[in-house]
């Protein structure tokens, strides 16, 4: 499980979108007190750029369609 932040504007979210990804699971964060919460067990966000974000969505099986505001996917 990894915890990203994109600092880059995405068309489908706008700027500052974090979540949380997994191989074919994605959660979206919407609130700051659900982030102080992962970075106390040890997950904090990871910065990352708009096409190094779409990259890992596309190597976790994640569909780009998928990424939308209050996003909670999972396909097992």
């Amino acid at each position: 499980m990894i915890v990203l932040h994109c600092y880059d504007t995405l068309p489908e979210v706008g700027r500052g979108y974090v979540c949380v990804v997994a191989p074919r699971m994605l959660r979206h964060v919407t609130t700051e007190s659900t982030v102080t919460a992962l970075r106390a067990v040890g997950l904090a966000p990871r910065d990352i750029n708009a096409a190094g974000f779409y990259d890992i969505l596309a190597s976790l099986s994640i569909p780009r369609t998928e990424l939308k505001t209050g996003a909670d996917y999972s396909r097992r």
